[in-house]
């Protein structure tokens, strides 16, 4: 068994362009389909304790995903959980007939509050997985109090996590060395990407070369669906890993499934690599100041370079709507 493995994040990422309003049928279907195509970890979505409605792929409990999953397991399922949107206490016992872990996901001044909500996922059984955001934004001293401090748990995966699209190959390889000295062998590495600069298959390529004796999980979504500039798309990948390490996953099926069920997304909604999104990788922004400003304004590539390098650099990875309005207000006074 090789000692790399595809976790596809359609149905959780690719719900920040679809609202997370998926048909029920559809999530069966792709659910089922990706564990045909041998996808190794499949994302059914997220758990939300004030979040319940129909066609969705946002889940009030672990149980209301049961009905969603295939009899035969021959992938792990999982769903992810937002430490300020799903509260430990509803976190139920693992029975295996829903998912098989929880990716716990959380910014550097949720720390304490994510180790916590951690231990119930542990308590409780599921597989733990630790998604803490933006690695980037930690120092390397920073990120190896913090790995320290989740090796405690003993998860079965800690990712890292391009989330603003800019991490370079030897980005990754300094951080992964910090994981790969800390943690006992027999947990898994992860690596969660973006498109903004377009590095997300140079480095997921880069990782499949690398030398290693760790187990590494590569995220992709479906035609790289996924907020802004969207994610490392799973057929290209897949099909990487087909040449590089000998077939394993189906790309038909993974072609029938972008055929179905994102196409008829993407007429009307977008995603992907734009000049604006480049911008903020290139100077580190949040990729919401494009997002956010270019709702209500037309601004230009050359205008909004300058509007970006006028955020102050510590407010450069923290980006609310109205605070985009003030600062683009104060810009063109």
């Amino acid at each position: 068994m090789s000692k790399f493995s595809l976790l596809d994040c359609t149905l959780r990422d690719g719900g920040y362009i679809t609202s997370w309003n998926f048909s029920d049928s559809a999530i069966r279907d792709m659910i089922a389909s990706l564990s045909e195509a041998h996808i190794d970890y499949i994302e059914c979505g997220y758990l939300n304790s004030l979040e319940c409605k129909q066609d969705s792929t946002i889940f009030q409990n672990i149980n209301k995903i049961i009905g969603f999953l295939p009899e035969a397991r021959n992938s792990f399922f999982l769903a992810m959980a937002d430490v300020a949107q799903f509260k430990p206490e509803d976190i139920t016992p693992f029975d295996g007939r829903s998912i098989d872990g929880i990716r716990v996901v959380f910014y550097k001044h949720q720390i304490d509050e994510a180790l916590e909500f951690a231990g119930s996922v542990k308590e409780n059984g599921y597989k733990l997985f630790m998604q803490p955001m933006v690695t980037i934004d930690y120092s390397l001293n920073e990120y190896a109090a913090l790995i320290n401090r989740i090796a405690e748990l003993n998860p079965y995966c800690i990712s890292l996590v391009d989330s603003f699209g800019y991490m370079t190959q030897d980005d990754f390889r300094r951080y992964y060395n910090v994981v790969d000295n800390l943690l006992n062998l027999d947990i898994n590495v992860g690596f969660h990407s973006h498109e903004n600069m377009q590095l997300a298959f140079a480095v997921a390529q880069d990782v499949l070369n690398y030398n290693t004796a760790r187990r590494v999980i590569i995220d992709a979504s479906l035609y790289g669906i996924g907020r802004g500039a969207g994610n490392l798309c799973t057929e290209t990948i897949a099909n990487y890993y087909n040449s590089l390490l000998g077939f394993k996953y189906n790309i038909q099926i993974l072609m029938r499934l972008i055929n179905d069920y994102i196409m008829p997304v993407r007429k009307t909604k977008t995603w992907g690599f734009t000049p604006y999104l480049f911008l903020t990788g290139l100077y580190k922004c949040h990729p919401n100041f494009a997002c956010y400003l270019l709702e209500n304004h037309d601004v230009s590539v050359s205008d909004f370079e300058k509007f970006l390098l006028m955020i102050p650099y510590e407010m450069r990875t923290k980006c609310k709507k109205p605070y985009v309005e003030e600062l683009y207000q104060r810009f063109i006074i």
